[in-house]
């Protein structure tokens, strides 16, 4: 939907000049010749941006201004000024505008302002999605997490996904590398059409080719009828390459002119079909060292490498584990569950362990807890053996840290995401403000720099 721009000036030339330049940008236009206009067309329409000038008769443009920052604060404001009363839109940038420009009005400084503002808008309707999204499911899409880290990733979902380029999407086994692939398809303008995803790495190397591309009857042996191949069943929609490193170097070239061309040829085949689908590839393999070893070829990466997306590892956002734990309690506990939670020391274990298999170990940690746990709530019996074996109190020991010492660690990791928050850090940990203050003093870190005193 275009941004929609009410001008408000009391000179004719003025709005001409501003309506043409900003209708010439694409936005949407109205004109107001006076303030008390300006307001009636508020009432009836919607408006995303005014433009006014400070100085009008009756209702001044400085008196507007309050008038929207009251009534409709979700405005922007941009007031225009003259050369000798600048005072005036340094006092309108107190009030609330956005910003201001001076007359004679200039193309340029008129282009770039709204042009900025228009990036603003975006941003700040991203952040609503992110925060309703948030605010719902713990999460964007079906990602489970709310940390910064993630936050990135979620916005650079929003930002990619209305366009075609091909998008790279990198991370750990068991980061969600899917997940992201088919929220980046479930945004778009195309989430109607098909998502595709192909499995590379699973693929038999005789027949990964037919697979991809597909082949007509009698092409090689066994081949007794036509077949379509992944990336023709996408057309119009998303073909999701996981581990596309996997793929035959020979293939890889196949697949580079496939994309360069934007045509099909299935095996066996003179007719070409044309490639309409986005290509979304993901990898857990630093493909920059395979292309210095000679798996995988340069031009298919530059080809594929429009945009990249970095799913960081859980080790690296921790803050995001215990929603996770809750997610897969609901998700595989159901309804009649006799475990509905986890004890306060089976999370501090958990908060404590790196997490080598990332998301995916959480989820296989929770179903075993939920199969051989008893009770309401997950204990630290309930746990895996390698989860135990490996909380170690450095990583050169061999002796097992105590319980003790791993809620402390535990404890100092919530402050550390928090920022010190002890109230936001007691919640991370799913116990009561006064239980963290007493474990601060037991352990001697209640006057660590990290503590805030404000919770």
């Amino acid at each position: 939907m275009k941004t929609s721009i009410l001008i408000v000036d009391d000179e004719e030339v003025a709005r001409t000049f501003c309506a043409d330049v900003l209708s010439e940008l694409g936005f949407k236009v109205q004109a107001a010749e006076s303030a008390k206009l300006a307001l009636e067309m508020l009432e009836s329409g919607q408006v995303d941006v005014v433009l006014a000038d400070v100085r009008m008769p009756g209702i001044s443009g400085l008196e507007l201004l309050k008038v929207i920052r009251e009534t409709y604060p979700d405005i922007d404001i941009v007031m225009m000024t003259g050369y000798g009363t600048v005072s005036s839109a340094v006092q309108a940038m107190k009030l609330g505008a956005y910003d201001y420009l001076t007359k004679p009005l200039k193309v340029d400084d008129l282009t770039h302002l709204f042009q900025r503002l228009v990036e603003k808008q975006e941003l700040a309707a991203e952040n609503r999605l992110l925060r309703e999204q948030v605010k719902t499911h713990q999460g964007f899409a079906n990602l489970i997490g709310t940390s910064p880290k993630m936050q990135k990733v979620y916005r650079l979902i929003l930002k990619v996904a209305p366009k075609r380029h091909p998008v790279v999407i990198v991370g750990e086994s068991g980061t969600g590398k899917e997940l992201v692939a088919r929220a980046i398809h479930a945004y778009s303008p195309w989430s109607k059409k098909p998502f595709v995803p192909v499995d590379c790495g699973a693929l038999t190397p005789t027949l990964i080719e037919s697979e991809l591309f597909g082949h007509v009857r009698g092409a090689f042996t066994g081949a007794t009828q036509s077949r379509l191949g992944l990336l023709a069943t996408a057309q119009g929609g998303t073909v999701f390459l996981d581990e596309v490193a996997e793929l035959p170097v020979e293939l890889q070239a196949k697949l580079l002119r496939a994309l360069q061309e934007r045509e099909i040829k299935p095996i066996g085949s003179n007719e070409r079909t044309r490639l309409d689908a986005r290509i979304v590839a993901a990898t857990n393999h630093d493909l920059q060292a395979a292309i210095r070893r000679g798996d995988f070829r340069k031009e298919l990466y530059f080809r594929l490498d429009v945009v990249s997306i970095k799913i960081p590892p859980l080790r690296e956002r921790k803050s995001d584990i215990p929603a996770l734990v809750h997610f897969f309690l609901e998700r595989y506990g159901g309804s009649d569950a006799t475990i509905t939670g986890i004890s306060y020391e089976a999370m501090t274990l958990l908060m404590s362990y790196d997490w080598p298999g990332n998301v995916r170990e959480v989820e296989n940690c929770v179903q075993r807890a939920l199969a051989l746990g008893s009770g309401s709530l997950i204990q630290v019996k309930d746990l895996p053996s390698n989860i135990l074996h490996h909380l170690r109190t450095a990583p050169d020991s061999q002796e097992p840290a105590s319980l003790k010492e791993l809620e402390r660690r535990a404890i100092l990791q919530a402050l550390e995401t928090t920022h010190g928050d002890r109230l936001r850090a007691a919640q991370l940990l799913g116990i009561g403000k006064t239980t963290i203050y007493r474990k601060l003093k037991e352990y001697g870190i209640e006057g660590a720099p990290n503590v805030s005193r404000s919770a």
